[in-house]
């Protein structure tokens, strides 16, 4: 399953997340391509995460949750499938 995960930084936590990811501390393996941040609010971040199910995303989330002030998580697919989803009226 691939998941749009929207968060906002906890900006008081920015020092220590940054070096978190810099020092491979978190765990980026199911995040896919880069993360983007809104040009007019940059603590608000767009990422594309594949897992296998929620479990395994819980688990891979665990570290990052203590930086994020909110997290929205929303599954998404592909525009091919999506494509046929709405053909077939689904």
């Amino acid at each position: 399953m691939i998941l749009q995960i929207k968060v906002k930084v906890k900006v008081d936590t920015l020092q220590e997340f940054a070096s978190k990811i810099m020092t491979g501390a978190l765990d980026r393996s199911a995040i896919l391509g880069e993360t983007y941040c809104e040009k007019d609010n940059p603590s608000i971040g767009i990422s594309y995460w594949e897992v296998d199910n929620m479990e395994e995303f819980e688990t891979k989330m665990a570290g990052w949750k203590p930086y994020y002030e909110s997290i929205e998580v929303k599954e998404v697919v592909k525009a091919q499938k999506a494509m046929f989803m709405l053909i077939a009226g689904k």
